[in-house]
């Protein structure tokens, strides 16, 4: 009896049948790797294809499923999408992809080239340099150290490289501004960055085609009251100011880089006393009041935001204009200024922009928007903002607010996929910029469909009465224009338009 099942849906495993890492390979080369837990499960359990790779996967090819010792416990062909060709999974590079510990594709430095793990390596050591140069403590932290504690080069299942500074201060307030400070120095040095919290960020680098190469991983790092903190995950007391500096270095790849003054104390702190064991199946169990005291303290900026990506870079074929955004039309006075929230690939900015209405549109997904302006024959301003980041939506209200004229706000399927504190923001950029004469205009979800999932954003649902009340909340007035039942993301849903205008006036509506 096989202990492993391959179907269409993913692995099954059988019960007990697997306490180590199983290996997929996809037409003989590696593709995933995951550690299902069936020690307590009576009937097995079902390792579901990840929805990144499902959404890629087009073609008939041969799976593999092997254990540690390289032994297949299955093999059989699989057909996904239409085609009748081998699957190939090669992002817009060519480069191969395989699926990471998050379940998203990557080019894991297994399939780079040298040249690729160099190219890496030097920019790591290059953002460490600024960092030096700004007049912080860095270092080489997480797969990154591990990488050159372990064998000197990267590790062959990473993606990325990580870093850290020793922050100046204790407070998580001080800490935050002190990391919007070197944000602000990297973008005047001309870098890209990224923001996942108030304490990480990503300096990212493209290719010569202007896509994706790599990125390198800024952490903050910081004592206090006796403990040493690292997001995403390090919370100790094990680890004292002498382990952290004054730093050391080890080599990566023949370069030698800044590390912990005492790697081996922060890998223990991080990984386990069983780091130097290899384990591509690892995954953080950061324990929960580890993860309330970091969100209470950096919050996150990043929800999701490789789950739209993932989707944005899979879109083949830009939809028109939605029936909301010619509702909204025809209701706007002729050549408005017009901002849109979450605009993915820009499909009703641009729509708007062709009646002769000037829009700014953003979506904190780079990918959707670079993908906008590729094909914006229009004038619309596109721009990767992140609702999350109150501080930048802030700033957004302040540049439009002195133009001294009307600005109308529009959401389409936009606030019922992000969480409170994305709505809160919302909610004051339209009480920030709606003058008496204009409004906001929003299409959204309003009951759950059947197929709920807490990592597909677009099956969420906003109530009507938390709109009421959340424009009550920031002075505005909510009302509801219109309801239907709709078949969209995850079965028949209540979808519904509203109106949200300053308290005191009556709304514009036909």
């Amino acid at each position: 009896m096989k202990v492993a099942l391959l179907s269409h849906r993913g692995i099954f495993v059988r019960p007990g049948a697997a306490t180590s890492a199983l290996n997929v390979y996809l037409d003989g080369r590696h593709l995933w790797t995951v550690a299902p837990d069936t020690g307590v499960r009576r009937f097995g359990v079902l390792v579901r294809w990840p929805d990144e790779l499902l959404r890629q996967m087009d073609g008939r090819s041969l799976f593999e499923v092997r254990d540690q010792n390289d032994s297949v416990l299955d093999s059989r062909f699989l057909t996904f999408g239409t085609s009748d060709q081998p699957i190939v999974l090669k992002d817009a590079d060519g480069r191969t992809l395989t699926v990471n510990k998050w379940g998203r594709l990557t080019h894991g430095f297994e399939q780079q080239t040298r040249e690729d793990k160099d190219r890496l390596i030097q920019r790591t050591a290059e953002v460490l340099g600024q960092l030096n140069d700004l007049g912080f403590d860095s270092f080489i932290v997480g797969g990154t150290l591990l990488g050159a504690m372990r064998g000197g080069d990267v590790l062959e299942h990473d993606d990325d490289a990580d870093t850290a500074y020793l922050s100046k201060y204790s407070h998580p307030s001080d800490v935050a501004l002190e990391s919007f400070r070197l944000q602000r120095d990297f973008e005047a040095l001309g870098y890209w960055i990224v923001r996942h919290s108030v304490s990480h960020f990503q300096v990212m680098f493209k290719t010569e085609s202007g896509h994706i190469d790599h990125f390198v991983d800024v952490f903050a790092a910081l004592f206090k009251d006796g403990r040493f903190y690292e997001p995403i995950h390090v919370d100790t007391d094990q680890v004292s100011m002498s382990d952290i500096v004054p730093t050391s270095t080890r080599e990566l790849g023949g370069v030698e880089l800044p590390t912990p003054a005492n790697p081996e104390r922060w890998l223990t702190a991080c990984y386990g006393s069983e780091w130097r064991t290899p384990d591509p199946s690892f995954v953080f169990e950061t324990p929960d009041d580890t993860v309330r005291r970091f969100h209470f303290w950096f919050g996150r900026l990043s929800l999701h935001r490789l789950y739209w990506d993932s989707r944005y870079q899979n879109v083949s074929i830009l939809r028109g204009p939605s029936a909301a955004a010619e509702r909204l039309a025809a209701r706007l006075p002729p050549h408005s200024r017009v901002l849109e929230i979450a605009c993915g690939t820009g499909a009703d900015a641009r729509y708007l922009a062709s009646l002769g209405h000037e829009v700014v549109a953003f979506d904190f997904s780079w990918v959707a928007i670079e993908r906008a302006r590729q094909e914006s024959g229009s004038k619309v301003d596109f721009r990767v903002a992140n609702l999350y980041d109150r501080k930048e939506m802030l700033q957004l209200a302040i540049e439009l607010r002195s133009e001294h004229r009307p600005i109308y706000v529009f959401m389409h399927h936009a606030i019922e996929g992000m969480t409170n504190s994305a709505r809160v923001n919302a909610a004051l950029l339209c009480k920030y910029l709606l003058r008496d004469e204009s409004f906001a205009f929003m299409t959204f979800c309003a009951s759950p469909g059947r197929e709920f999932d807490m990592e597909r954003p677009q099956t969420w649902h906003i109530p009507i009465h938390a709109v009421y009340k959340s424009a009550a909340d920031h002075g505005l007035t909510a009302r509801v224009d219109r309801t239907h039942v709709e078949l969209v993301h995850g079965g028949k849903r209540l979808v519904a338009d509203s109106t949200v205008s300053r308290r005191g006036r009556s709304n514009h509506g036909n």
